[in-house]
């Protein structure tokens, strides 16, 4: 399976177009004010994103106004990071939802393996990121303590990722795609376009040494 790429928190079209000149399926927009990446719904709306599914990031908002800013800023995908429940998930639409869980809250790995398997049902993706809550830390997690891990369904891995460690990163935990943020950036929501190319450079290149190790 071809490895997806995703960019969240842009906020500028000429990042959005960047993402999607190198190849990105995903491109994300952060609805959190309190976020210094985050943009408002009318202005996501009016980002034109191509081929790339949009997906916004929600932390404290809840169903209706998840399904109102998803309508307003023509969303494919709620990627969910607050305590929003199984059942405001399914009321999205499972095939919606990309669920985020924070690896570093868990004090053993069954007790993660747990809460995947809870959420399986009320998600199409998962997305593992560092810290403890929220996103774009910069901060990385434990690869090699995923390496492990075997989700029920298609897992993102996010937390500090670019072309220097994107190609380690995969290599040891194997996930089924790759979120890029702080690790691209050259301020909180301003990406750097060479960043971003050559982070995209790194993962296809890491895909065609293995396509060719398994002719």
């Amino acid at each position: 399976m071809t490895m997806l790429v995703k960019f969240c928190g842009l906020t500028r079209q000429k990042d959005v177009d960047t993402a999607q000149r190198v190849g990105a399926d995903m491109c994300g927009f952060i609805f959190h004010e309190q976020s210094p990446r985050y943009i408002s719904p009318k202005d996501a709306a009016e980002l034109q994103s191509g081929t790339m599914k949009r997906v916004g990031v929600f932390v404290q908002q809840g169903l209706e106004e998840i399904r109102h800013i998803m309508e307003e800023a023509r969303l494919d995908y709620a990627q969910l990071h607050g305590g929003q429940d199984v059942e405001c998930a399914e009321a999205l639409g499972a095939q919606r939802v990309i669920r985020v869980l924070w690896p570093y809250r868990y004090a053993h790995r069954a007790l993660l393996h747990n809460d995947l398997l809870r959420y399986s049902k009320s998600c199409a993706y998962y997305l593992l990121d560092a810290g403890l809550k929220g996103g774009g830390s910069g901060k990385k997690l434990d690869w090699e303590d995923l390496s492990t891990l075997r989700p029920p369904l298609p897992w993102l891995l996010a937390g500090g990722l670019g072309a220097g460690n994107v190609t380690k990163a995969i290599s040891m935990c194997h996930p089924g795609g790759v979120d890029f943020n702080s690790g691209v950036e050259d301020v909180p929501g301003i990406k750097n376009a060479h960043a971003m190319k050559a982070a995209v450079a790194a993962v296809k290149n890491y895909e065609g040494l293995v396509l060719n190790h398994e002719k």
